[in-house]
């Protein structure tokens, strides 16, 4: 899935804008000057899942925003032209699509349209997006950088001696995946046994755990290295878990975190997911707060970072960014963000989206850690732009 999301990301940010005709209806772009005016390409997000309670149970409510919006979207390229018209075949096209071939399973849906271009991409996803419909001379890509953002994943086992659950967090949602059971019959002490036989009963339940154990831990490593895990997550019976930690490859064990092991095997989905959330947030938050502190640090010292909306883009025209990091709550605008996007995905730069931190006055909204610097200014730092500044030609 992420594969197909970075091919999808790399596809959109690659599309070059195509000009209106002069003196028709058309969208602006950043860095646009003299009046340029571009086809509209629609970006539409929704949260396709049906409603659960209510009224009207069943129906899907990003159906009803879609329709009103794009409605809204036709109107503002009137009179007809070519603007108008690629709205007209986009918004049909959409709906045959929505109609006839969107997954009902599907919780999140992602549409990207301009027939001029002969662009019409789709992304069926496993998460609900936030419903959000735009026309502008480029795909909005920030909630889709956020989709890979977000999907960090963690392994999550809940173990006890001849039992594990094994769960994938991503985005929020914990999945079950199919476990491992063993008969507990071949892990415990025979009773009423004398003392020889109960010797030779624990060394084989012994030997009955450590296997057991191995073959979890040798599942974990398979799952770690397939979905390129973050984080391991331990939960369930000390013995077992104990166990579990040491026979896991180095792969697991650098990412692993401990949590109150005496959990239930049979705790629900719900539960487990109670006790690994607060953990999981706590990481995201600090990973963070991790870059930008050292975004800061690297600018003020003139080093590798930048910080402020100019500078990042200079960066990023010259190819220079290793890593761009948007604050959730930037003021740029949506076609800023998702050009600086662009530029950082065209250039092979890795996105961070991250939350509130103490240097977002600092930062402006973005900033970014370099691969090298060109020029290097000790001390010196961009002064934030105001709120949706358009980057500079």
């Amino acid at each position: 899935m992420d594969a197909h999301v970075r091919a999808m990301l790399r596809k959109l940010a690659a599309i070059e804008p195509q000009p209106a005709p002069s003196g028709e209806p058309g969208v602006t772009m950043p860095g646009a000057t003299g009046g340029a005016r571009y086809i509209p390409v629609l970006s539409v997000y929704l949260d396709w899942r049906p409603e659960a309670t209510g009224e009207r149970p069943g129906v899907r409510a990003a159906l009803v925003t879609l329709k009103d919006r794009l409605r809204q979207i036709e109107r503002m390229f009137w009179p007809r032209g070519a603007a108008y018209d690629a709205m007209r075949a986009d918004v049909a096209r959409i709906e045959r699509y929505l109609a006839e071939q969107a997954a009902p399973s599907a919780e999140g849906l992602a549409i990207f349209a301009c027939a001029p271009l002969g662009l019409f991409e789709t992304l069926e996803a496993g998460v609900p997006f936030e419903t959000e419909i735009t026309a502008s001379a480029a795909p909005n890509l920030y909630p889709l950088a956020q989709l890979l953002d977000d999907r960090e994943t963690a392994i999550v086992a809940v173990v006890d001696n001849n039992a594990a659950r094994l769960f994938v967090s991503q985005r929020g949602l914990l999945r079950e995946l199919k476990g491992l059971k063993e008969d507990p019959k071949y892990f415990h002490m025979m009773k009423g046994a004398v003392a020889m036989e109960q010797a030779h009963y624990q060394r084989y339940a012994q030997v009955q755990r450590k296997h057991f154990a191995e073959e979890v831990a040798q599942r974990i490593g398979a799952l770690v290295e397939k979905l390129g895990a973050a984080q391991v997550i331990l939960l369930g019976e000390d013995v077992a878990t104990a166990a579990l930690e040491a026979a896991l490859p180095p792969q697991a064990t650098a990412i692993l975190q401990r949590l109150h092991p005496h959990l239930d095997i049979g705790a629900s989905r719900d539960v487990v997911w109670e006790e690994v959330a607060p953990m999981l947030r706590e990481a995201e938050a600090e990973q963070g707060r991790s870059l930008t502190q050292r975004v800061m640090e690297e600018a003020l010292a003139g080093r590798l970072g930048v910080v402020g909306l100019e500078q990042t883009r200079a960066a990023l025209d010259a190819g220079q960014v290793d890593t761009l990091a948007l604050l959730t709550d930037t003021p740029l605008t949506e076609e800023v963000r998702s050009h600086l996007i662009s530029l950082a995905t065209r250039t092979g730069a890795a996105v961070e989206i991250v939350g509130d931190t103490a240097e977002v006055a600092m930062l402006g909204g973005v900033g970014a850690l370099l691969r090298y610097r060109q020029s290097a200014t000790p001390g010196s730092l961009a002064a934030p732009e105001p709120p949706g500044a358009q980057p500079s030609a």
